[in-house]
């Protein structure tokens, strides 16, 4: 019986393949291997051509002039377009016209050419013509009109010459002056970007003065600028650790700061076209941190939102579980978050909304937001970290809050719809923000100013939106119906301090309690009252509403305990507050139109330093 030898077609398909497969891990390594040599061979390079500039520094100050040039030609060689190499040469060319430069050249070897070289100069006078003596008192008195007329170069020459005529000559001056010549050379180098001199100038400086710590400190700056030009465009990585080290030392040496965000988004763009977004997202973050630019935050934006794609969940999905919360069937509300979950309460108590609040990490210490809905049966959930005093736009779609990451301290939004962060102010000391009732608008307060007096802004919901300044004052809400914002202040005068409303344009400023110490004030959803704290109308921080027509005030709360935040729920009915009455930090309810305060739930936190946070009761 005849049998096909012939492999089936399948297998050749797996051969070509894993032939296909195995051809470009080759390739790809071959690409990495030439990339990393071509990385090893230009640090090397520089490192050569830096060498090379030392060296010829050293002979120039010696005295050899020649090995100089030889050192410069080098450089030349592996860098035709060198501008130190150039100018070096130039600097010896002009040393050699004037006449000077005989006396330090090496002694020509029978049958040289010493014609050839640039450096022999037929006007410098024969060293035989002039006695020790008289050739001390004149490189002396040169050096010291060189001095006076700050021509240091002409100065360390002619003092290297009285050191290799007579070494006892003026030494103690001698090397003083010489340290000081070395240091305003080294100066003039560094003005003029000669850096490989100047560090060269520097060393010979230190040689001379050991102890120097300020001759050490410019020494050292220079070295380790060098060491990151060494680097930059090869590592990154490595770039980015070495700035951030001499940034942490000097922040204002050179261009380093400038360096540092460049380096930053430079990484982040390689990342980026390597599509490690997370990383990129990183970098981009960190070079916002320097310096805030429109178009970096559009990239650090899009490189998160690729981030999240990627990973295929928002930062926290936990928290737009809750933002987007179950209907009572057990689906989910999608793309909304204005139908909550309804708890009954027995006691008669609140049972609907949910309560954003903030408080710090009983472990961390750090702030983050947590979503609490209003029922017994319900548990707090992390919306955010690194983050304080919420307020949630009216139709559900942005989170507006303050921002404590260090990176992105000021005020942000955060979308529960797609988990998008957003950067609307670069201020640490903005706070307290408030929507307006369009949601186009916030309201809010800050110390930023130089006088550090507190103020209230209105923004532009926008990243780069534009701010306004409305008044002096703080703790500002903007109601939910009308252009009317109630605020913690006084009048223009400093005077009458309390609770005052205003509009966004600044116009129609009105009194509405006259105690400087109410606070926190919280407008009703129709805006029929203020609910407010204050801790100087009955002895300790109490709860109270204010009407808006009569400016009537109704304490709502009678605690020794702190009674704080305040918070009005949706429909108008109830007052959320936090307290410590039982010893422990934890959200209560009251009628607004007073009665007894019901138990919601423990704050998952701290709220001792309550004064950094706030409630929102939403629907």
């Amino acid at each position: 019986m005849a049998h096909d030898s012939r492999f089936p077609a399948w297998a050749w398909w797996i051969i070509g393949a894993l032939t296909i497969l195995a051809v470009s891990i080759l390739i790809f390594s071959l690409v990495l291997g030439v990339r990393a040599g071509q990385q090893q061979v230009e640090i090397q390079r520089r490192q050569q051509i830096g060498i090379a500039l030392q060296r010829a520094t050293d002979f120039q100050a010696e005295g050899n002039l020649q090995s100089a040039l030889d050192e410069y030609q080098k450089i030349l060689i592996l860098d035709p377009s060198n501008e130190l190499a150039r100018q070096g040469i130039e600097d010896l060319l002009a040393l050699a016209r004037s006449g000077q430069a005989s006396a330090m050249l090496p002694t020509a070897t029978p049958g040289a050419a010493a014609t050839a070289s640039p450096l022999n100069s037929p006007t410098a006078p024969p060293a035989a013509t002039m006695t020790p003596t008289s050739a001390l008192a004149n490189y002396w008195a040169t050096a010291q009109s060189a001095a006076r007329a700050g021509r240091w170069q002409e100065v360390l020459t002619n003092l290297l010459l009285i050191q290799q005529t007579d070494p006892t000559f003026h030494a103690a001056e001698i090397t003083d002056q010489l340290v000081t010549a070395y240091v305003n050379l080294a100066l003039e180098k560094d003005n003029t970007d000669n850096l490989e001199e100047a560090l060269a100038l520097y060393e010979k400086a230190l040689a001379l003065k050991p102890t120097a710590e300020d001759i050490a400190r410019e020494r050292d700056l220079i070295e380790q600028y060098l060491d990151i030009l060494a680097y930059t465009g090869v590592d990154w990585p490595i770039v980015i650790r070495k700035l951030q080290a001499l940034y942490a030392l000097e922040p204002d040496y050179r261009d380093v700061e400038q360096r540092l965000q460049e380096a930053h988004i430079a990484y982040a763009d390689q990342l980026a076209d390597e599509e490690a977004w997370c990383m990129a997202q990183d970098e981009y973050n960190q070079a916002i941190s320097v310096v805030s630019a429109p178009e970096i935050v559009a990239r650090r934006d899009a490189a998160q939102t690729q981030c999240q794609l990627a990973a295929g969940a928002t930062p926290d999905p936990t928290a737009l579980a809750m933002l987007t919360p179950e209907a009572t069937d057990g689906g989910v509300n999608q793309g909304s978050i204005s139908a909550p979950p309804v708890f009954v309460d027995p006691g008669g108590g609140p049972s609907s909304g949910r309560i954003l609040y903030s408080a710090a990490d009983a472990m961390s210490g750090r702030s983050q937001i947590m979503l609490q809905p209003v029922g017994k049966n319900a548990s707090a959930q992390t919306v955010l970290a690194d983050a304080a005093q919420p307020a949630l736009r009216n139709d559900g779609g942005r989170l507006v809050y303050r921002n404590l990451r260090s990176d992105m301290a000021g005020l942000s939004a955060f979308d529960p719809d797609t988990g998008l962060q957003l950067r609307f102010s670069n201020y640490a000391e903005d706070s307290l923000p408030r929507w307006n009732s369009a949601g186009s608008r916030i309201v809010f307060a800050s110390n930023r100013e130089g006088d550090r007096r507190w103020r209230i802004y209105v923004m532009w919901a926008e990243q780069n939106g534009g701010t306004d300044t409305l008044t002096f004052g703080e703790s500002p809400d903007w109601h939910a119906n009308a252009d009317l914002i109630v605020f913690r202040g006084c009048d223009e005068s400093g005077n009458r301090c309390g609770l005052w409303t205003i509009s966004s344009n600044g116009a129609n400023a009105a009194q509405l309690t006259a105690v400087p110490a109410d606070d926190r004030p919280h407008w009703s959803p129709t805006g029929s009252f203020v609910a407010f704290m204050s801790n100087a109308r009955d002895g300790n921080y109490e709860i109270y509403t204010v009407d808006a027509t009569s400016r009537e005030v109704t304490r709502l709360t009678d605690n020794p305990a702190l009674d704080v935040l305040p918070a009005v729920s949706p429909d108008g009915r109830w007052v959320a507050f936090a307290s410590n009455r039982d010893g422990a930090w934890k959200l209560y309810a009251v009628p607004s139109s007073g009665g007894e305060a019901r138990l919601l739930a423990p704050v998952v936190g701290d709220l001792s330093n309550f004064l950094q946070h706030s409630l929102e009761w939403v629907d």
